[in-house]
């Protein structure tokens, strides 16, 4: 069955409210609502792992359903299941005795590891993590994901969501490796380069006048117009002694004027070209935007050429996972995610899986 179009969905409905790859409002502060202790949805999340009066089927089905919404949202069940799910997750071990020096300088470059007010209990559950030496891989299911161009896109903070990032590939803005791509489903491999059309991003477009700016506007041009008009239809007596008056003065000061006119021109000009070009005049940040203000350390984006390279693959590493997710990477609701698509989702064998996966697929039926 075809998946729904984003308008018929109601994507940010508050009733459900699951968090999605979007900048939107309605999405912020659904996420709030569900990430956050304070919000009214977060003991009913899931997040500590309790059924709450639920059977474990419909926790496990429930927990799909949220981390889902957010990391392929814009790919059905079945599709997800079968292309893009792992067949195991990785198997990632920590030797703190080796690597506490290497771990320290690293956590310096990592954003978002200073401690902040209300986050006690995260920081006491990450330095538990790294005694343990634990590295969170609950988030490693969705890393086939992260290689989408679409969800690079998004990633990259070129498009406000991953559905206007498909679309941007879809209708033949986004270059690939400098050649057109027009599938969002493709998977880039490291060191691949992608780049956007710059007229297709808004918030960096010269921004569109108003109509009460425009109507302001033809208004005085209108007045001048007027006051021009009337200056014209002077009396001819007090035209002519003016004329007489200025007569004299005109051939002295003819050449004097037209200088200083010229120059008072090439000023309004430069100007004028100053207020265009100025950066504060055509950069519009969207309202909200700041916490989805971020970019994961497998992209390198280039905001001057409106261009990004996928460095790596995603990984983690002790108390760390690079995939971004309003979860928690090792928290419970990424194992019952797990546990639900152990079941549940469609399989495929691996040869299979890995030829029509692999980078040469040039003879395969279409």
């Amino acid at each position: 069955m075809p998946q729904r179009p984003v308008g018929v969905r109601d994507v940010f409905n508050f009733r459900q409210a699951i968090p999605r790859m979007s900048w939107s409002p309605k999405n912020l502060y659904n996420m709030w609502r569900r990430t956050a202790p304070q919000g009214d949805l977060y003991a009913r999340t899931g997040h500590d792992g309790q059924l709450h009066g639920a059977k474990l089927y419909q926790e496990r089905w429930n927990a799909k359903r949220l981390t889902k919404g957010y990391h392929a949202d814009h790919l059905p069940s079945k599709k997800f299941g079968r292309w893009y799910l792992p067949q195991a997750l990785p198997v990632m071990r920590h030797n703190s005795a080796k690597s506490d020096k290497r771990q320290n300088d690293l956590s310096k470059w990592v954003e978002g590891r200073e401690a902040a007010g209300g986050r006690t209990e995260m920081n006491k559950r990450l330095a538990q993590l790294q005694k343990d030496g634990l590295s969170p891989v609950g988030t490693m299911m969705f890393a086939e994901t992260e290689r989408r161009l679409d969800v690079l896109i998004f990633r990259a903070c070129f498009a406000r969501s991953v559905w206007a990032a498909r679309s941007y590939v879809v209708q033949g803005h986004v270059r690939l490796n400098g050649k057109l791509c027009r599938n969002p489903n493709t998977l880039l491999n490291p060191g691949d380069i992608f780049t956007v059309d710059p007229a297709m991003i808004p918030f960096i477009n010269p921004r569109a006048p108003k109509e009460g700016e425009a109507a302001e506007k033809a208004e005085e041009d209108a007045d001048e117009a007027l006051a021009n008009s009337e200056n014209s239809d002077e009396p001819a007596a007090e035209a002519a002694e003016s004329a007489a008056a200025e007569s004299a003065e005109s051939a002295e000061s003819a050449e004097t004027e037209g200088e200083g006119e010229k120059k008072e021109k090439k000023g309004k000009k430069d100007e004028k070209a100053e207020k265009v070009h100025a950066p504060g005049e055509y950069f519009k940040l969207p309202d909200y935007a700041q916490p989805f203000i971020f970019v994961p350390a497998y992209l390198l984006p280039s905001y001057l050429t409106c261009s990004a390279v996928y460095v790596r693959h995603p990984t983690a590493r002790a108390a760390y996972s690079e995939i971004p997710s309003p979860y928690d990477a090792a928290g419970p609701l990424m194992s019952m995610t797990w546990e639900w698509y152990q079941k549940v989702a469609p399989r495929m064998r691996p040869a299979r899986r890995a030829r029509l996966l692999g980078p040469e697929r040039k003879n395969d039926r279409k």
